[in-house]
């Protein structure tokens, strides 16, 4: 919806006719420039945030490698100090999820408060410090605090990271560039499967420490979002800001764009009251209470509803909550777990990469329903091969003979199984919701809810992992996987019903829809309210 800017000083919002709002698109001297001249800013841009996924990842992931050698399982040293029982093994590899929903809720107030730039490069500072500490532990408690402080860091990451790409980006390539850091997160594991396999555990802590130092120099080279700015009353830096993020261009070239981003902020920060009259907002800034209320209306809630089923099923399913025990449990079908661990961080990787190609060519909703329904069908298929190939009631806890030989048909068999479920978990229901997060939830509350939704997450995760050991040793290795395929399937059926398509929108179109009170939570179908009007 456009409006007329010195009807706005008056404190009144006006339409725009069409032909008044032509003269914003035919600004003159406007210097043209090629598209790969305006988009290369903004994947630079991206790149350096999704230095901060790639962290993550290895934060996520290092019980994978750690677990094993700690338990005495594989690649343990001669000379370590440290071994982990199972009930330890248990809580290392979901304690970090406990921290993450403290950190992730209170990102999202330093997010508001330091902007999306600042809070992306301090919030290095618990990961630096983790690493160290794992290098040089010579205790179990001194390794748990660690493992702490890298699920705090994971949680402070998240309202910066969802934030910042979905507020620099155009809406044409914004769904494919924060798909992009999805990328980073395969490949952080990648890399963090690949150094776990060539080296002990402590010394892929310390080599996994370069990656935060290295992150806060690449971020102190991009701009903050004109967003961010603008609600702080910087108009001048927001300004620059855009220009530098679509191709070091001239004000003139952003001139329209501007006007709209400003409107934008100006509608957002509104309260209800003026929103409804379409009046100027002269009103006091809200108190962080009453933010707080505001994460409670329908054009919150709809989208929180949504996103947190999303969460839910990429939380319980079999790729998800096995992670940690993949060394043993890969030794149970007789794959041999190291390089497997090193090709199932080639398929994430390759699973991201079609992720971007299929939310660019097919959308997001479609990716995510064949991702769901594709967990589904080899989630099925691994539980009949394991009931013919394994005997019954076997646990992967459960220690293997001494002359245990890897190889054979049916571990094959098994392999492609785990790989083609890493990469329907990876291609769309691990991947689609957090590329969500940065677009469904209105402006006035993106940075709350999205740390919100970040910490939920992190919740269910600790949960997933954490009840993993005694799911398996209850009902069997057999039993779990038949359970998360059931979880799948319900997933599938949820997604087809309620998520909506937002490739291709504005963060306007989007917030309009869920602001629309008419419109069902079943109502997939995001259709701009310009053309309407």
């Amino acid at each position: 919806m456009d409006y007329k800017q010195e009807d706005s000083e008056k404190g009144v919002y006006h339409k725009l006719s069409l032909m008044e709002s032509e003269y914003f698109k035919k600004q003159p001297n406007v210097k043209p420039i090629s598209a790969f001249r305006r988009i290369l800013p903004q994947v630079f841009a991206s790149a350096a945030q999704n230095l901060l996924i790639l962290d993550l990842a290895m934060a996520m992931n290092f019980p994978t490698i750690a677990i094993p050698a700690l338990r005495g399982i594989r690649n343990r040293d001669i000379d370590e100090v440290i071994t982990f029982t199972e009930t330890h093994a248990s809580w290392f590899a979901s304690m970090a999820f406990i921290c993450q929903p403290i950190g992730s809720i209170l990102s999202g107030v330093i997010v508001e408060k330091l902007g999306r730039k600042r809070a992306m490069i301090v919030v290095n500072l618990p990961h630096i410090a983790a690493w160290l500490m794992l290098y040089f532990a010579q205790s179990i408690e001194m390794v748990f605090v660690a493992n702490l402080l890298l699920g705090l860091g994971v949680g402070f990451m998240e309202a910066p990271v969802i934030t910042y790409v979905g507020e620099i980006s155009e809406p044409s390539i914004r769904g494919i560039l924060i798909s992009m850091a999805q990328i980073g997160y395969a490949l952080g594991c990648f890399i963090l499967y690949l150094i776990g396999a060539s080296t002990n555990w402590r010394n892929t802590a310390l080599l996994c420490c370069i990656v935060p130092v290295f992150t806060m120099f690449a971020v102190s080279l991009v701009p903050e979002t004109p967003l961010w700015l603008l609600s702080k009353g910087r108009k001048a830096e927001a300004q620059k800001s855009l220009q530098w993020l679509r191709g070091w261009v001239p004000k003139e070239n952003v001139a329209q764009e501007f006007h709209d981003i400003q409107r934008y902020n100006e509608d957002s920060h509104r309260c209800v009251a003026c929103q409804k009259t379409e009046q100027k907002c002269n009103h006091p800034k809200p108190s962080l209470g009453q933010r707080w209320k505001e994460l409670f209306r329908k054009n919150t809630m709809k989208p929180f509803f949504i996103i947190f089923s999303c969460f839910f099923f990429s939380c319980f399913t079999t790729a998800t909550s096995m992670r940690p025990y993949y060394i043993q449990i890969f030794e149970k079908y007789q794959i041999e777990p190291n390089q497997m661990t090193v090709w199932i961080g080639v398929v994430g990787v390759l699973a991201n990469l079609g992720c971007a190609a299929g939310v660019k060519l097919f959308g997001k909703r479609t990716t995510t329903i064949v991702s769901m329904g594709g967990i589904t069908v080899l989630s099925i298929g691994l539980a009949i091969h394991t009931w013919k190939e394994l005997p019954r009631g076997l646990t992967s806890f459960d220690k293997l003979p001494s002359d245990q030989e890897f190889g054979g048909s049916a571990s094959i068999i098994a392999m492609a199984l785990f790989l083609g479920l890493a990469f329907c978990t990876n291609v769309g229901i691990i991947s689609v919701p957090w590329i969500m997060v940065s677009e469904i939830y209105p402006n006035k509350t993106r940075g709350l809810a999205s740390g919100l939704t970040a910490a939920l997450n992190y919740t269910m995760f600790f949960i997933s992992i954490k009840t993993y050991y005694d799911l398996e040793t209850s009902i069997s290795l057999f039993g779990a996987i038949c359970l998360y395929g059931a979880i799948g399937f319900l997933g599938t059926i949820f997604i087809y019903i309620f998520l909506p398509e937002t490739e291709g929108k504005t963060l306007e179109e989007i917030e309009e829809h869920f602001s629309d009170s008419k419109k069902k939570l079943s109502d997939r179908k995001i259709v701009s309210q310009k053309l309407l009007n």
